[in-house]
């Protein structure tokens, strides 16, 4: 695929969100192990994971083509969007896993004990974890000068998001009734502000 130049600062950049984001997602897998009963899971939701996982090999596949100097317009543009969108998108993931708590999990499920979040980032978009990762997806294709690779990894995202949303949707509806259906009409589901 065809890659633009970068400078080794906006893959620095990129790098150090990267540790801050695997060391949120191990403190929120670790927190989703409290004991409890188990509720329902959905098989159907790892296929979503699956699109995702492509999407984001789709954007990081290739090599990158480090020849920018640090001080250049280009370089400097484009570690400020490395930085705002990924560590944006980590933002948003710790905010939204903290939120969750022991709710939390890879695979769409609920617990007996599970609870309907409405609170932080759940105030504003019903998934904001999947609009975390296409941030942080955006970052990685920044950082690494793959901006062609958009082409195929978006629609690859975004079709399993939206595989997943579905799944979860349907999981909290069982459980939550008038409740769920309440909070879908009142907060998007992914994009912000479009209901």
């Amino acid at each position: 695929m065809w890659t633009r130049p970068i400078s080794l600062m906006q893959l620095g950049v990129f790098w150090a969100v990267m540790l801050v984001g695997a060391i949120a997602l191990i403190r929120a897998f670790a927190r989703s192990r409290q004991p409890g009963d188990a509720g329902r899971r959905s098989r159907l939701s790892t296929l979503g994971i699956a699109l995702q996982v492509v999407g984001f090999a789709a954007a990081g596949f290739g090599s990158a083509h480090v020849a920018l100097p640090w001080s250049s317009l280009s370089s400097i543009v484009s570690t400020v969007i490395v930085a705002l969108l990924g560590g944006g998108g980590v933002a948003i993931f710790i905010a939204s896993a903290s939120a969750m708590g022991k709710n939390w999990s890879i695979v769409a499920r609920t617990r007996s004990d599970h609870q309907l979040v409405r609170t932080g980032p759940f105030a504003i978009v019903r998934h904001p974890i999947y609009l975390a990762l296409l941030m942080y997806l955006l970052s990685m294709a920044v950082a690494l000068g793959h901006y062609a690779q958009l082409l195929f990894a978006v629609p690859f995202y975004c079709a399993g998001a939206i595989i997943r949303i579905r799944e979860e949707e349907k999981l909290l509806r069982a459980q939550f009734g008038e409740e769920h259906a309440r909070y879908v009409r009142e907060v998007p589901a992914f994009v912000p502000f479009l209901g």
